[in-house]
């Protein structure tokens, strides 16, 4: 029997280098990256779809971009990519290709994939700005039959953090309001957190990834990193859509010493 959900993987902010062999806050971000993805290229079934959620390079270099193409060459899954606030998305086009897709439909299912980088503060917020709202409402008009996930880089709820709640999705009140009129949006999927969290925000299912390069402890005032061995491990999110529209999902961390995980729901 063929199983009807739609199975997913989000992997984000990996912060790649440009050159391979820099660190990102003491981490070699490079090689945590191959090793995760060659971990789910031997666990997952190739029907899977990943998606990269942004903040892929550190400061947009170009080799970065073109080396990640070439990694996500060895993996079977198909695979898209959105930016975060510190990539470069005219070079992300430039380099992508197919891994640029908007809108991604998998059964009962339409992805909607947004660029969340306008407006930028210097400091790591974006917002999605009129154009990409209506982007969002037209998409939604369209797929009504569908269930929908929205995908996006920025978080649209407060993580009660000080330092990163500033940064959040500056237009998120724009996001919501208009979200009102649509009840097939089951659920949404972020990164820039560099943590694990799940709400229920207007009745909409509410997830972010940890990193696969360094994770941020919560609740903090400034930036700290995760200091607690049990979560400072890169990490992927889990998701398989059901054609009723439900949403199970379970972060997973994965230990680079010895390939096993750690898993969270």
């Amino acid at each position: 029997m063929i199983n009807p959900t739609v199975k997913l993987v989000q992997v984000t902010d990996c912060h790649l280098q440009n050159d391979p062999s820099q660190l990102y806050r003491h981490q070699d971000v490079e090689t945590q990256l191959d090793q995760l993805l060659t971990h789910l290229n031997s666990t997952l079934p190739e029907e899977t779809l990943l998606l990269l959620t942004g903040d892929i390079v550190h400061h947009g270099g170009a080799d970065a971009y073109r080396r990640l193409t070439v990694k996500l060459e060895s993996v079977p899954f198909d695979t898209a990519w959105i930016p975060g606030n510190h990539d470069d998305t005219a070079l992300m086009q430039a380099c992508g290709e197919r891994l640029n897709r908007r809108v991604i439909q998998a059964r009962d299912w339409c992805l909607i994939l947004l660029n969340s980088t306008s407006e930028p503060d210097g400091r790591g917020s974006g917002a999605l700005g009129q154009t990409e709202l209506a982007f969002l409402r037209q998409t939604l008009d369209e797929y009504s039959h569908k269930h929908c996930l929205i995908v996006l880089h920025h978080n649209p709820v407060s993580v009660e953090s000080g330092w990163q709640d500033p940064i959040m999705l500056a237009d998120a009140d724009q996001f919501w309001e208009l979200l009102k009129d649509y009840r097939q949006v089951r659920g949404i999927i972020c990164g820039h957190v560099h943590q694990e969290w799940r709400w229920q925000y207007q009745g909409v299912d509410v997830m972010s990834c940890p990193a696969s390069s360094v994770q941020f402890k919560k609740r903090c005032d400034e930036m700290t990193l995760e200091d607690m061995p049990a979560l400072q491990a890169p990490a992927y999110r889990l998701l398989e859509l059901s054609e009723r529209g439900e949403i199970i999902s379970q972060v997973k961390r994965f230990n680079l010493a010895d390939d096993q995980n750690i898993s969270s729901v």
